[in-house]
């Protein structure tokens, strides 16, 4: 759904027409009075800061939201195991951990990929069976490298959907690349961010909040106590890969492991 309101913007009067058919949804499922059919939407971004962004928060109020977690680490590794044993693909004891290792958190796209390269490199390479070591090379070299830089821009069009204008994407990247290059997007950092833009926009640190709102809504970053951080590794490797070179960092401090 969040998908096809944002393509219902790219047309004249877009904002009217997302209001018409989110408030006929609602009317006739208002009429319903609890029975069925039960209504189910689901989106790749979020659906909640996008209508909050046009106004439109209380089109959506008779939902429900819910937000799928990560696998945890044993979702993972059986997942992995049970791949590798419909493949015919042998692997050593500890590569479904480290495969979890390396990723961070069980996103289920990340995990099924990931198996998806190893398989690739075992047939390309004549291998036998999968070690570690091979684990973290395909890491580095496979989801690292060209073709995993091919799914960081699903992740960008994604992100631009879901953040709808430029100043609001210029701010997710600045926020990205320095949490991925310094480890963490500290309070320090916001204010340098913020006093910076603030120089061209006077509604910069309000931007900046709806930002990182929607940035933790759908699975960027987390709120710690010393900043925002990376829930994924591979996320935070892809940004810190492409933007280790071209980013300056918005603070002079050193940057916690």
């Amino acid at each position: 759904m969040p998908i096809f309101l944002v393509r219902l913007l790219g047309y004249e009067d877009g904002v009217r027409r997302a209001d018409e058919f989110l408030s006929w949804l609602r009317a006739v499922f208002q009429t319903v009075d609890g029975r069925y059919p039960v209504l189910i939407v689901s989106g790749s971004i979020g659906l909640a800061p996008l209508v909050q962004r046009l106004g439109l928060s209380d089109r959506i109020n008779y939902l429900d939201p819910v937000r799928l977690p990560p696998w945890s680490r044993e979702a993972s590794i059986e997942c992995f195991e049970t791949l590798a044993d419909s493949y015919g693909l042998s692997v050593d004891d500890g590569v479904a951990s480290s495969v979890y290792e390396h990723l961070g958190i069980g996103i289920p796209q990340h995990v099924q990929s990931f198996f998806a390269r190893l398989r690739e490199y075992a047939i390309m390479g004549n291998l036998d069976r999968i070690t570690v070591a091979d684990v973290a090379e395909v890491y580095r070299t496979e989801l690292l490298g060209p073709s995993g830089q091919n799914d960081l821009a699903h992740y960008e069009t994604r992100l631009r959907e879901g953040l709808g204008d430029e100043g609001r994407f210029g701010l997710a990247m600045e926020i990205l690349a320095e949490a991925a290059t310094r480890e963490v997007f500290s309070a320090d950092a916001r204010r340098a961010l913020e006093k910076r833009h603030s120089k061209v926009k006077s509604d910069t640190p309000r931007q900046v909040t709806e930002t990182l709102d929607i940035l933790v809504h759908d699975g960027y970053l987390e709120l710690r106590d010393d900043g925002y951080r990376f829930e994924s590794n591979l996320l935070r490797d892809w940004w810190a890969t492409r933007f280790h070179n071209h980013h300056r960092p918005l603070t002079s401090g050193t940057a916690d492991n």
